[in-house]
């Protein structure tokens, strides 16, 4: 799946909720879709409003291709483009914008809001560095006769091993509901999309 991230929108939507993005924070959120597109063998652009140039630049990476739209597009412009050119591939949208997601529903390839979207990158990433710490941490934890420990500090304790599944996010098709039969054909195609995410 080719999934298309309107940048500046999605990390607008990260805690803490900044109006201005550093160059390093820019580096370490394309990191992270680059974690998440290898881990999931998904295509991802990301494209930001502006760049060094008149014209748009692209600069393909490892799973990530980040595009800037240049002085006379906007990322918004450059992303309405892509997905007219290549509407027959398999693509989700990432954004926030209302227009940009009518735009695509219009061409019937379905979106997901950006703090949705960010919420299964930062669950499916740190759900492989929980389970490496579990590995490390599977040691009973053993508790001095003496110690008076209460109860909340080893709830505490325990939940961190917890394992988080993608099927707890994200609703299975087993035993589908006569609601679910009732989705219309962008909500299925949408819902068919995050399964994959």
């Amino acid at each position: 799946m080719i999934i298309i991230v309107d940048a500046y929108n999605l990390l607008r939507a990260i805690p803490p909720y900044k109006k201005t993005i550093t160059d390093q924070e820019r580096v370490q959120f394309i990191a992270q879709l680059s974690a998440y597109g290898r881990r999931k063998g998904h295509k991802i652009i990301i494209v930001f409003d502006g760049g060094p140039y008149k014209w748009s630049l692209k600069e393909n990476m490892k799973t990530v291709q980040v595009v800037y739209s240049g002085i006379h597009a906007s990322a918004d412009d450059y992303i309405k483009e892509y997905i007219e050119d290549h509407k027959a591939k398999d693509l989700l949208l990432v954004s926030s914008d209302s227009e940009l997601n009518r735009y695509a529903e219009r061409l019937t390839i379905p979106s997901i809001d950006s703090s949705s979207f960010y919420q299964l990158v930062h669950q499916e990433l740190s759900t492989k560095q929980s389970s490496v710490a579990r590995k490390k941490q599977d040691q009973p934890i053993k508790v001095a006769q003496d110690a008076e420990q209460d109860l909340d500090t080893l709830m505490t304790e325990a939940s961190k091993s917890i394992p988080v599944k993608s099927e707890d996010f994200v609703a299975s098709d087993k035993g589908r509901t006569a609601k679910e039969d009732r989705l219309s054909k962008q909500e299925r195609a949408l819902l068919k999309k995050l399964k994959k995410l």
